[in-house]
């Protein structure tokens, strides 16, 4: 914790904008309201409501999957009405519709409307992300994003830290109650927007009679983008097996309970929150694509030790070694989309690379469960191999992109040029 500390104390004392800070703040209370409930939904499902694996991680990966959309909608509202704007209604609509969960959950009603709510309440949910990420973006030059995105990450994961150790105790008396927690956390995060966050001076509203989704997929004519969303597709279908997976998989074949399952996703965020900022400090000074390239090997190491655990502790190793793949990849997908986007085409960029992890992150939950629930009873690790595979074909991927990428968009300054120009609002 020392080293993440250092970290912090280095950058206030520099005088950095408190509203970067803040949303550090508010990133980690939406990552630890989220952590809270949403983890636990699928045992919910499968335990409480006998619903199969195979169809809850079919649930789930659809509810993903139409929720993606929400960052290419989040990202062209971003450009035309402001970042804070989106931040904000994301927020507090998120936090109705979660409270809407709650209520279902603790009167028992029908399934019905709880299967409707929660892909609405994605949708809303993730509108925030590409705004949030555009907000940074018009704050800080390109070699400083991976820091700054880092920093975010920070704040996540603490939250994330958090979160899950709380939900699998308030597990064991109401999940009704763990989404209403999340609920008042959400709440919380919008007062906190709605007072603090401002969007930058060097934000310029793109003019705009209205969405403009047909301009937004012209952006996969560029094909270092479009190779770069591809690769965002695959390394979040590798990602997206931390939660749903990993809980599934655990509880089906090791008998873990949700309290050891809520204490292995606190491992997690505890090593993000204690290595990130070092990760970065490490990183910045090498390509962002070459940090993808070892995040993806490192994630590719953790998942096959997952896959071959037979105990908590081994459990515990594997989490750990994928915790470490997460510090250097997370940050970087968002730092090197940010690098290739226009000036004033941050939201629709990242929106629409938004939209493909997204739906990397259902691909891979419907990829995940499925193979668990129909390969694991004949070869237990076996869909941990799969995800392996996937890794190491993202690492590959990641290298070739490096040799075709800028100096500038893969995160280094152009040698023999002063520092790019950043607004006041600099981290």
């Amino acid at each position: 914790m020392s080293v993440c500390a250092g970290g912090l104390w280095y950058y206030l004392r520099m005088g950095k904008p408190a509203g970067f800070w803040i949303l550090v703040a508010i990133e980690g209370l939406m990552a630890a309201g989220y952590a809270v409930s949403f983890p636990f939904l699928a045992v919910y499902l499968s335990g409480q409501r006998h619903m199969s694996m195979s169809l809850t991680g079919l649930f789930l990966a659809l509810s993903m999957l139409t929720a993606s959309f929400a960052h290419l909608v989040g990202g062209e509202l971003a450009d035309i009405l402001g970042r804070r704007r989106v931040m904000l209604w994301a927020l507090l609509l998120r936090c109705a519709v979660v409270a809407f969960m709650a209520w279902i959950i603790g009167a028992g009603g029908s399934m019905l409307p709880l299967l409707i709510a929660h892909p609405v309440g994605l949708f809303i949910g993730f509108s925030f992300s590409p705004a949030a990420r555009s907000w940074v973006a018009d704050s800080v030059g390109s070699a400083s994003r991976m820091k700054a995105y880092g920093l975010l990450r920070v704040g996540t994961n603490a939250g994330w830290a958090l979160g899950p150790a709380v939900g699998g105790v308030l597990a064991a008396g109401s999940y009704a109650v763990m989404f209403a927690v999340t609920a008042a956390v959400y709440l919380l995060a919008a007062a906190a927007v709605f007072l603090f966050i401002r969007d930058s001076a060097v934000f310029e509203k793109r003019t705009s009679s209205g969405l403009d989704l047909k301009t937004a997929a012209a952006t996969l004519k560029n094909r270092e983008f479009r190779d770069f969303c591809a690769l965002s597709f695959m390394m979040c279908a590798v990602m997206s097996q931390l939660v749903i997976s990993t809980s599934l998989y655990y509880t089906r074949y090791l008998g873990f309970s949700e309290r050891q399952i809520g204490l292995l996703f606190s491992l997690n965020g505890g090593m993000v929150v204690t290595f990130q900022y070092l990760a970065t400090r490490v990183l910045e000074r090498s390509r962002i694509s070459r940090g993808l390239m070892t995040g993806a090997l490192f994630y590719a190491a953790g998942y096959l030790t997952v896959g071959y655990a037979g105990a908590f502790v081994s459990a515990l190793i594997g989490i750990a070694v994928v915790s470490i793949g997460e510090v250097a990849v997370s940050p970087g997908l968002q730092a090197l989309g940010a690098n290739m986007a226009p000036p004033r085409e941050k939201g629709r960029y990242l929106g629409v690379q938004g939209l493909f992890q997204q739906a990397g992150s259902s691909a891979g939950i419907f990829l995940g469960s499925n193979a668990i629930s129909l390969i694991s009873p004949h070869y237990r690790p076996g869909p941990w191999l799969i995800i392996v595979m996937l890794a190491l074909t993202a690492a590959l991927g990641f290298r070739s992109l490096g040799r075709r990428l800028s100096r500038r968009a893969d995160g280094l300054r152009e040698p023999f040029l002063p520092p790019p120009s950043e607004s006041p609002e600099t981290v």
